[in-house]
C-alpha cells in the first residue's frame, strides 16, 4: 500500500525518506545515549556512577578538542579535595558531639 501511494505520488518519495532517516537516527541516539552514558544508572548497585568517570575521558557525542582531554590525564582527581574535608568535618563534628556529651554528663 506505501509503496503504491508513493508510485503515484513520486513527489512526496523524498520526504517519506527524510521522516524515516529522523525516526531512525532519534532511535539510534537514544539507544546510544542510554548505553553509553556514565550518568544513567543502569545498575542500581552504585547510584551516582558519574563520580567514577575518569578526568581523561570524554563523555560527549562529538568533541574536536582531543588535545583538552590528553592534557587532562595524569591529573590528580579534585574529588580528593572534597573528600578530605568531608572527613576532617566529620572528625571535628564527632568531637563536638562528644564535648556536649561531656558537659551534659557534668550538669
Amino acid at each position: 500500500m506505501p509503496i503504491r501511494f508513493v508510485a503515484n505520488n513520486p513527489a512526496l518519495a523524498p520526504l517519506f525518506v527524510a521522516v524515516g532517516a529522523g525516526i531512525v537516527g532519534s532511535a539510534w541516539f537514544g539507544y546510544h545515549v542510554l548505553s553509553t552514558d556514565s550518568a544513567v544508572a543502569v545498575k542500581r548497585n552504585n547510584l551516582q556512577q558519574w563520580n567514577l568517570v575518569p578526568q581523561d575521558k570524554n563523555t560527549k557525542l562529538y568533541s574536536p578538542n582531543h588535545s583538552f582531554w590528553a592534557s587532562r590525564s595524569g591529573l590528580p582527581d579534585p574529588r580528593a579535595t572534597f573528600l578530605a574535608g568531608e572527613s576532617k568535618a566529620s572528625d571535628a563534628a564527632s568531637k563536638a558531639k562528644m564535648k556536649v556529651k561531656e558537659i551534659k554528663e557534668r550538669h
